[in-house]
């Protein structure tokens, strides 16, 4: 399984030397452009490991399952699929408990202008900023990709069992309200 591609899934202009690095955007110069709603440009197990980062919140509850069926078909046997998502459950935790440190990230990592200027503004505007369709808690998560053949364990930031998804996270827990899953391939 080691000669499998390494599939970087929605990588904008953040690419990742030695993956396949797949964006819609051209402007972003990926390797391989494709809409990742629809069908995925790669062969049944041509991957060993895939990464994506903020991309699945983006789509709607049914679209993130077709996506991640055809990560799962995409995905050789034993594969994983490394998925960072806004933690819904966190981002309400700092709104209801720590609006001070949700308006410090704001500002400090945002930096979207704000009208208000209060913590109720930027829970909204953070539940729809960059595109955010369906933003997952870890159980919805969780159940989501058990129902399309992933076993999706919540791991640490820059954490895995994997070594090659070891530092690969974008997002840190210092600036975002992120979550990490390795979603193994089960069969």
């Amino acid at each position: 399984m080691n000669r499998k591609l390494k599939i970087n899934l929605g990588s904008g202009h953040w690419k990742l030397a030695g993956w396949v690095n797949v964006d819609i955007d051209r402007g972003s110069k990926p390797d391989v452009v494709a809409d990742l709603a629809a069908e995925l440009p790669f062969a049944d197990g041509a991957a060993r490991l895939m990464h994506t980062e903020d991309f699945i919140d983006q789509l709607e509850l049914d679209q993130a399952a077709a996506f991640l069926r055809e990560c799962h078909r995409v995905l050789a046997r034993g594969g994983v699929l490394r998925v960072l998502t806004p933690d819904m459950q966190k981002l309400a935790h700092l709104y209801l408990h720590d609006p001070g440190r949700l308006e410090e990230l704001w500002k400090n990592f945002v930096r979207v202008p704000l009208s208000l200027d209060t913590p109720g503004e930027i829970f909204n505007t953070g539940m729809r900023f960059a595109g955010h369709t369906f933003l997952y808690d870890a159980e919805t998560f969780q159940v989501l990709a058990a129902n399309c053949g992933f076993q999706a364990r919540q791991v640490a930031y820059q954490q895995s069992e994997e070594p090659e998804l070891r530092d690969l996270d974008l997002r840190s827990p210092d600036n975002a309200v992120s979550m990490y899953f390795d979603c193994y391939r089960q069969d």
